[in-house]
């Protein structure tokens, strides 16, 4: 069984090939497809070729599809977020099971001293670049805290664990900690500012708030054309982007409430997904159907 903490990787007609951070296109979308399929293994082809190598080395037989199509061969996909915030796929695997983002405490950060400071009188915007990719503040919070200096709101900072002496100035309006709880700070938030991390992103859905992301590498240009295609959020195609880029974003979606709307939808759809009941169901039917003698 796979479970599935980045966006889903599989093939489809109906999307393009992943790694490309590319939704799915109103116009002509099936041939778009097909040929940044092509291109995709034109590109792919040595590790592609390799990959067949060791298949045939350890098991004696090809390897059945590609390498980034290999979720399709498990049992189960139990993917961790809800149909809204995933390409629809029409030729989609029956195993695949979406069971929304499984709950998780983030309340053990203590509450920082200046945590009376929200207290609702303006607006609050969460930076963070979660507690892995944080070295580079210019992915998220330096562009943030420069870009949002003048609004009239709460910027807070959380390093994820970095020292708090490592964070460029900050503003008047900036607040920082190494940690902060999320399950308290969350209903604040107007805003959640992030690099795009597939469960940071989620963790602010879950609490309806919308999203502005930044790019970056591994899956992260996937997790922010979601944000996009969804209408939760904005999106922004560089890694390190202008601090007036960032503030522009920030500032239409505080101004327009229907990314609010939409997140608090997803939110609504998150708290009635199956969750970890779901992902025991699945792990007993694959025991059954295992005891039953079925493949």
């Amino acid at each position: 069984m796979v479970a599935g903490v980045v966006p889903l990787t599989i093939s489809s007609r109906d999307t393009a090939p992943f790694g490309m951070g590319l939704a799915p296109s109103p116009v002509l979308n099936r041939l778009r497809n097909r040929l940044l399929e092509k291109a995709a293994a034109a590109v792919l082809a040595e590790g592609e070729a390799l990959a067949q190598r060791i298949h045939q080395d350890l098991h004696g037989t090809p390897m059945p599809g590609g390498v980034l199509d290999w979720q399709r061969r498990a049992d189960a996909i139990a993917q961790f977020t809800v149909p809204e915030l995933e390409y629809p796929r029409s030729d989609a695997p029956e195993h695949l099971h979406f069971l929304g983002p499984i709950n998780a405490s983030g309340s053990a950060a203590p509450l920082p001293e200046w945590w009376s400071d929200l207290d609702g009188t303006v607006p609050v915007v969460h930076v963070t670049q979660g507690t892995v990719a944080n070295a580079d503040y210019d992915q998220a919070i330096a562009p943030a805290l420069v870009g949002l200096a003048d609004l009239d709101a709460l910027v807070v900072v959380a390093t994820g664990g970095r020292p708090l002496d490592t964070l460029p100035p900050l503003p008047p309006n900036a607040r920082a900690a190494a940690f902060l709880p999320y399950d308290e700070l969350l209903p604040k938030t107007d805003v959640f500012v992030t690099n795009g991390g597939y469960g940071g992103v989620h963790y602010a859905l879950r609490y309806g708030v919308p999203v502005v992301a930044t790019g970056g590498k591994e899956d992260k240009p996937e997790v922010g054309a979601r944000i996009a295609w969804s209408g939760v959020g904005r999106r922004l195609r560089t890694e390190r982007p202008s601090p007036s880029a960032l503030g522009r974003e920030v500032r239409r979606v505080l101004s327009r409430p229907r990314y609010r709307e939409t997140a608090q939808r997803i939110a609504e759809r998150m708290r009635a997904a199956p969750g970890l009941p779901g992902l025991e169901r699945i792990v007993d039917d694959l025991v059954a159907a295992g005891s039953d003698g079925r493949p």
